[in-house]
């Protein structure tokens, strides 16, 4: 498989790979999902479908000339072959032959039952190909939509998979990223921007005591980060607020 790197081929033996393939299927669509429930992927970039060549008809187009081709070479050398014999044929009635000429006049008959055969499969195949017409445009699927979401997932779950790594040093308690995106990103809130600060207030209301204990783990470690924005430091501040 394609992606089948030496890393793989050392650490897994060929049989292993369908199931493998099947397991790392499985975790992308779920990282997809998860892109999505967040919003990340709630885009549109315009239409879905492209004009294009039709690659149907230039498919059969070239199917058909592979066999005009081989069909032409079969009715030259049928006919080739047919002009030797007659020959012979002609050298049997010279030489007044007896059941040698029959037998050539019986291989003459045949070769020219095999030559209008295969000149009648080759006028058919000429009709098919002068059905199909000239080159046509086609609507074919816009590949660019799923490109652009597939690199986003990517990156969007390569950003927040090593925004979690960074964050977990500063945290005692572990943390899923699906965790971390429903207790911090989903959660209402405030900003507010200072002379010397930028501040983030999260909405704590609702939450239960363990859930409230682990979010001001995390803004404490939000904060040990020393993330800042515009270059002014960023603070994050737990509060409960009204609905």
């Amino acid at each position: 498989m394609y992606w089948g790197t030496p890393q793989v081929q050392d650490a897994l033996e060929a049989a292993e790979w369908p199931r493998v393939y099947r397991e790392r299927n499985e975790i992308q669509e779920n990282s997809f999902k998860r892109m999505i429930d967040h919003g990340a992927l709630d885009t549109n970039y315009g239409r879905k479908t492209i004009i294009g060549p039709d690659r149907h008809q230039q498919r059969a187009t070239e199917k058909l000339d592979q066999s005009l081709e081989a069909t032409q070479r079969r009715v030259d050398k049928k006919a080739e072959a047919l002009k030797r014999h007659r020959g012979k044929v002609a050298e049997s009635e010279v030489k007044r032959h007896g059941k040698r000429l029959e037998q050539r006049q019986r291989a003459l008959a045949a070769l020219e039952t095999e030559l209008k055969e295969a000149q009648h499969k080759h006028a058919k195949l000429t009709e098919q190909a002068t059905a199909i017409g000239p080159p046509r445009e086609r609507a074919d699927r816009d590949f660019r939509t799923q490109t652009i979401m597939t690199i986003r997932t990517l990156l969007l779950e390569n950003a927040l998979m090593a925004f979690l790594v960074m964050l977990g040093g500063y945290l005692q308690t572990q943390v899923s990223l699906d965790c971390l995106l429903r207790l911090l990103f989903e959660r209402s809130g405030a900003r507010m921007h200072t002379a010397s600060q930028v501040v983030y207030w999260v909405n704590t209301t609702g939450l239960s005591v363990s859930y409230r204990r682990l979010l001001s783990e995390v803004a404490e470690g939000l904060c040990a980060m020393d993330l800042r924005e515009q270059g002014k430091p960023i603070k994050v501040c737990l509060k409960d607020m009204s609905p």
